[in-house]
């Protein structure tokens, strides 16, 4: 059996692949980088929009309740009666930590957060492929 095989394969000739063969299997490769690179591009620019559109939707939301909030009233005394102020800084600091509007600032500050992490990405894609987009 083992020399009935020998003898199958021994008459076989070694196929040749095409000398175009390897030029379009490293066309494909580049097309399909260029079609990577251009959906990273794509989905970049889609969380660049879509966390300023959510910077701009939680400050016309939250924004108003953070500037009306009793934070500003007394961090103003501060600039018109310091001498009190500085009398009494530690129950001046405990009454603004408590009127300090955390969740307004926390909801202003998540897209911001993201904004800051989109642009990374980008810039980070840009740098990598040596693109000159803003």
């Amino acid at each position: 059996m083992k020399q009935d095989l020998y003898q199958i394969f021994k008459g076989i000739k070694e196929i040749e692949p095409s000398p175009k063969l390897a030029s379009l299997i490293l066309a494909r490769i580049a097309s399909l980088q260029k079609r990577r690179l251009r959906q990273k591009l794509i989905l970049s620019y889609f969380s660049l929009a879509s966390s300023f559109g959510a910077l701009i939707f939680s400050v016309i939301a939250y924004g108003n309740a953070f500037l009306q909030s009793d934070f500003w009233i007394l961090a103003r005394l501060l600039l018109t009666d310091a001498s009190a102020v500085l009398r009494n800084w530690n129950d001046f600091l405990f009454s603004l930590l408590e009127t300090f509007p955390a969740v307004s600032a926390s909801v202003m500050l998540v897209p911001v957060f993201l904004l800051l992490l989109s642009f990374s990405a980008y810039f980070k894609l840009i740098q990598k492929n040596h693109y000159n987009y803003i």
